[in-house]
């Protein structure tokens, strides 16, 4: 017994002693494992190499220089450095898959994706050549690693791009697949460190710096993720933009979110509101239902918003998302010693909107300085925009309390105005004093030259005394 129990513990030991020879032999010639793998695999279109590759016996994998590129030599994916782990036990047995991969870790990448949707509606994500903007932003934002070799020059530079957008135009026109899952099931743990991440989704294009991602992927369960960047560009300019939720694919046959966004000092110019407004903006939303079709809720708020003769302060509202629609609810604010509500619709892909809103107690003292009017202002305004400042009109009316002008005293003041591209103008303008009423049907201020109609002087029974013109 003692003999038979020595002898089946040195098989045992003999075993052992030969899978971890086993595993360091595969550990020495990892370089050549990993181009035979690299060159059977089915899901990335192209080839993939690397510059340097170290591995360790318990599946953990770093490598140096990635570079993923398609079938015309263009470059899809490049990864300075950064490491995954794959099971032991399918390098062993030759029978690696999708699932061998447990964990993938990227640093200083540059990841360009293309989101689209299948016949059935259901999402789509492939890996695209870098655009244009995002190759200039690769420039100024290098890599903490450094390149090896001269830098490119400018011709260089511009050769590169163009043979990129080349790429780009044809893999987005002829839906060119780089990256095709054909129902592989992926779980594994995805982390990025200070990527660069570009994402075309429909008509939008948004250029991450500074990413990071700890996401756990199952693409039949649950899916947990948190995603933070720094400065991004594109659709839309911010300083951050943060996520943080899952993506469940259980739900058939599209997957379902619960994602929570939240966009930082965004550049409401950038949106299209065109009025030249760079008054940062943050956005919070929290978004459910189908990954293609979700609905968010969520607040909008500006410290400071400068519109043309009105500054609003503490502005704060509720926002609601459903595709590329926006829906401003409960917008309040201060603007000079009054209050302001408003409302207002906002489409993300045709960058329009319509924004209307009423104020009260507003001060003509503040909003005029050293103009000697003072009286308090109720306001209503509407500002509707096709994308740009030429295509921005804003109208509305006016009516004040009493006040006082100089050493004029007036019961009221009244008008509407429409303000389209440096063309101001004020219609039905009514000064009512206790001894009748001031009136001009109109007047237009057009590149600052100023245009008067008529002005008419009445008395307290609504007799013509005077009509002044412009010229007399």
């Amino acid at each position: 017994m003692r003999i038979r129990k020595h002898h089946v513990i040195g098989t045992l030991a003999a075993i052992a002693l030969a899978v971890l020879l086993a595993l360091e032999a595969l550990s020495i010639g990892a370089a050549a494992i990993f181009n035979r793998v690299a060159a059977q695999q089915g899901m990335l279109r192209g080839s993939v190499h690397v510059e340097k590759l170290f591995a360790h016996i318990n599946g953990h994998v770093r490598f140096e220089g990635l570079v993923w590129e398609d079938e015309a030599g263009n470059p899809v994916l490049v990864v300075p450095e950064g490491s995954f782990y794959v099971k032991p036990l399918d390098v062993l047995t030759g029978r690696l898959s999708s699932r061998s991969l447990t964990r993938v870790e990227l640093t200083d990448a540059a990841i360009s994706l293309h989101i689209r949707r299948d016949a059935q509606e259901r999402p789509e994500i492939d890996f695209v050549t870098p655009s244009e903007d995002f190759f200039a932003l690769m420039e100024r934002e290098p890599p903490r690693k450094k390149r090896k070799g001269p830098p490119l020059s400018p011709e260089e530079r511009a050769a590169k791009a163009a043979q990129a957008r080349a790429a780009r135009e044809q893999q987005l026109a002829n839906s060119i697949a780089n990256f095709n899952r054909e129902g592989r099931r992926l779980d594994l743990d995805l982390v990025l460190k200070h990527c660069k991440v570009e994402v075309l989704y429909e008509k939008r294009h948004y250029l991450l710096g500074g990413a990071q991602l700890t996401a756990s992927l199952h693409t039949e369960g649950v899916t947990r993720l948190d995603f933070s960047s720094g400065g991004f560009g594109g659709t839309m300019v911010g300083r951050g933009v943060s996520m943080k939720g899952t993506i469940d694919a259980r739900p058939s046959p599209v997957p379902e979110v619960r994602l929570s966004v939240l966009a930082s000092e965004v550049d409401p110019s950038s949106l299209g509101f065109g009025m030249d407004i760079h008054d940062k903006m943050t956005l919070t939303a929290n978004f459910t239902g189908p990954i293609t079709h979700p609905v968010g809720s969520g607040t909008v708020s500006l410290p400071v918003l400068s519109l043309p003769g009105l500054a609003f302060t503490n502005v704060t509202g509720r926002v609601t998302y459903q595709g590329s629609r926006l829906d401003f609810t409960d917008v309040t604010a201060n603007v000079y010693g009054g209050t302001f509500a408003a409302r207002g619709t906002y489409d993300l892909d045709a960058r329009t909107y319509h924004l209307e809103g009423h104020g009260e107690d507003l001060s003509a003292a503040k909003a005029l300085p050293g103009k000697h009017l003072k009286c308090l202002v109720a306001l209503d305004i509407a500002i509707d925009s096709a994308g740009s400042a030429r295509e921005t009109v804003t109208s509305g009316s006016f009516v004040s309390g009493p006040g006082r002008y100089h050493l004029i005293v007036f019961d009221r003041l009244s008008g509407r105005f429409t303000d389209r591209y440096h063309d101001l103008q004020f219609y039905d303008a009514d000064i009512e004093m206790a001894g009748g009423h001031i009136k001009t049907e109109t007047f237009r201020i057009k590149d600052r030259k100023l245009t008067l109609a008529p002005v008419e002087v009445y008395d307290a029974e609504g007799r013509l005394l005077m009509t002044y013109a412009q010229g007399d």
